[in-house]
């Protein structure tokens, strides 16, 4: 099965929540899921195989949480193509900001150049539409999860 990889970007923890139970239902399906809420370039390009899964909120004016923003500036500055990088986003925000949902589109638009390939859409969870992120990120992760195979 696959290994797929939780890169969260939280501040206040919706994020690491989303993730964890994204994680724990991959698990369910027989893929090896971690999440991380701290990590390192260098060591995650080492594992080739491993699908990123990034979940994050946005916050400030559109800014990165804290936590994810070095592996941002790292992948912007050394700028490793990743054509066989497979990955994920399940981007949250609140809808009555100009700048919804922005880390994870930052994060995705940065992939992409790298040439990373997207598997299925990204999931944009608005704060103004639900209580439940958990429960809107377990829905998608079971349609994403067959792009896994």
């Amino acid at each position: 099965m696959t290994k797929v990889v939780c890169l969260v970007g939280s501040v206040y923890g919706n994020s690491t929540s989303v993730a964890e139970e994204c994680a724990e239902f991959l698990r369910g399906q027989g893929h090896e899921s971690e999440v991380f809420s701290s990590f390192d370039l260098a060591e995650l390009r080492q594992d080739l195989e491993a699908v990123w899964l990034v979940c994050t909120s946005t916050t400030g004016q559109g800014e990165l949480p804290d936590n994810i923003y070095p592996f941002y500036q790292s992948l912007k500055d050394e700028f490793p193509l990743m054509p066989d990088r497979k990955y994920g986003v399940i981007a949250l925000g609140d809808s009555s900001y100009d700048s919804f949902a922005d880390a994870g589109r930052m994060l995705d638009e940065l992939l992409q150049e790298l040439q990373a390939k997207r598997l299925g859409d990204v999931l944009f969870i608005d704060a103004c539409e639900t209580a439940d992120p958990e429960g809107v990120a377990l829905d998608w992760v079971k349609e994403w999860v067959k792009h896994l195979s």
